[in-house]
């Protein structure tokens, strides 16, 4: 699968109308998308295994449900449509022309008033989302309510097309009527509104098609999937050893803050790092020693820098994570900065204690800084609730400074130096606790280590670090995992990466894993 690059819904329909002036007809286009969202439907529920219910507004997005319609049908799928109409509405012409084959194979358009949600749903089933698509804007009314009040009564997987109903395409607003899709299959592109919250948490597992569609290419719009994640992922020869996966140096901790180092240790290791050296102070070593016993411990005393190993001997190295905003950790990182000229990961404190960004400039050697938005705020003297501001300043400052900014947050987005912008789609809530920081500074270290460029390591480390996250939700709330747990399945992560289904799947999003996690398997 080539890059995937985010479209506004007033972009995707000039794209869509350029492709029809150019010869492909409405018609094909809808039939296309609905062969590729009834693919989808297919993986989530089996032809016995209950009703699928295609709830279908008046306009193309309608269409495309028709469309899902007749194949399952095709496919001795138990199918029933419900037309949300009104005596003045009227059918695109394609909606009209695909349900009208629908019933012409037989296919059924029940009421509102024919579903009974006092059944309560006792077997499974499945809820095709087409009532509204991108073009969504203000506020669900009317039929369009009923019919969503409908669907989250019926309590089924939702599988939604394009948009789910109620999700602003553009913005991101979410009404309050608006349904959670399981799943949400976006055609040619993904809609930035279904990438940015609220929007986001309504899409679930989501899935790019490729319909034939051309809709270009802007490198400040870039969309890291599964398969483009894992075509960084650095080949292992059979015959490699320790040496081969790089030599990493992890520098972190202090008296009270000793899990920070272990935590970016574990994502080191998790991550594929060959040889890891733990270097923190005396006090944390006499706490931690032995606690990883895959890594190389290496105690130095903050105050005398002569007592640090020198980075020029490894491979990268990442630091910062619980180091304590003192004068010590300034002293240390500005050394660190200008004498070692390897591949450099600075997150949480080695970011708190500098006075300018303009210090980066002296590191010879590509660097990547992971800041969260109050720590990014600090460095670049700006207000840390704009975050317009911050990721246009972070953009410049990429430039400018000629390295990888990674700027944490929902969405997190790298900034390169050549001017890409990648937003990644992963992650979750259970991100929110401290020390998951730790566990992906230690990710990208490795990925440095291993021999990705600086814009790799950072752009591989969030994705994988976020689908690890979505993966530890299977089976419990997200608001129980803690850092420790991403780290644990960053091998299940790596493992999807390694292996992906060509299926255009972008993140399982959300609680969605529990309904997709053969994906995974």
């Amino acid at each position: 699968m080539k890059n995937i690059y985010w479209l506004t819904p007033k972009e995707m329909a000039e794209c869509d109308k350029r492709t029809i002036e150019s010869g492909t007809p409405g018609y094909v286009l809808m039939e296309r998308a609905g062969t590729a969202a009834a693919e989808i439907a297919m993986r989530i529920l089996l032809p016995f295994e209950g009703t699928v219910y295609v709830f279908a507004g008046p306009g193309n997005n309608g269409g495309d449900g028709f469309v899902v319609a007749r194949h399952l049908l095709e496919r001795e799928y138990n199918v029933v449509a419900i037309l949300a109409t009104t005596p003045e509405s009227t059918l695109s012409p394609d909606c009209e022309l695909n349900k009208n084959k629908f019933l012409n194979l037989g296919g059924k358009i029940i009421g509102l008033t024919d579903i009974d949600i006092t059944d309560n749903f006792p077997f499974r089933g499945l809820i095709i989302d087409s009532l509204l698509g991108t073009g969504f804007r203000g506020e669900i009314k009317g039929i369009f309510k009923k019919c969503l009040e409908v669907m989250e009564a019926m309590n089924f997987p939702v599988l939604a097309i394009d948009t789910p109903s109620g999700v602003n395409g553009l913005t991101g607003e979410a009404d309050p009527s608006a349904i959670e899709a399981d799943a949400t299959v976006s055609f040619a592109a993904p809609k930035i509104g279904t990438l940015l919250p609220p929007g986001c948490g309504y899409t679930g597992a989501l899935f790019v098609t490729n319909i034939g569609i051309k809709t270009g290419s802007d490198k400040t719009r870039v969309v890291m999937g599964i398969e483009t994640a894992s075509r960084l992922l650095l080949d292992r020869p059979v015959d490699g050893h320790k040496g081969t996966y790089g030599k990493l140096l992890l520098v972190g901790g202090s008296k009270n803050m000793p899990g920070a180092p272990q935590l970016m240790s574990m994502g080191a290791l998790r991550s594929g790092a060959g040889l890891t050296t733990l270097s923190t102070p005396h006090s944390v070593e006499e706490v931690i020693r032995g606690n990883i016993p895959e890594v190389l411990n290496y105690p130095y005393d903050p105050c005398d820098i002569s007592t640090l190993l020198d980075g020029n001997d490894f491979t990268a190295a990442a630091a910062g994570p619980g180091m304590g905003n003192t004068s010590d950790t300034k002293v240390l990182i500005t050394h660190i900065l200008q004498n070692w000229k390897i591949p450099l990961v600075l997150d949480a404190d080695a970011l708190n204690v500098l006075d300018s960004p303009d210090v980066l400039k002296s590191h010879a050697a590509p660097l990547v800084i992971t800041p969260h938005p109050g720590e990014f705020s600090r460095l670049a003297g700006i207000d840390g609730a704009d975050t317009k501001r911050q990721r246009e300043t972070a953009a410049k400052y990429a430039e400018d400074l000629g390295i990888t900014i990674l700027l944490k947050g929902k969405p997190t987005m790298v900034f390169s130096p050549d001017g890409t912008q990648t937003l990644i789609p992963t992650g979750n809530t259970g991100l929110s606790k401290g020390g998951s920081g730790d566990v992906l500074t230690g990710i990208i270290g490795s990925f440095l280590a291993q021999g990705l460029s600086a814009d790799d390591a950072a752009v591989l480390g969030a994705f994988s670090h976020g689908l690890s996250s979505e993966i530890s939700a299977h089976g419990q709330s997200e608001r129980a995992i803690i850092p420790s747990d991403v780290a644990s399945f960053l091998g299940t992560a790596l493992g999807i990466l390694e292996n992906p289904e060509k299926s255009g799947l972008l993140t399982f999003g959300g609680a969605a894993v529990d309904k997709f996690f053969n994906f995974a398997k």
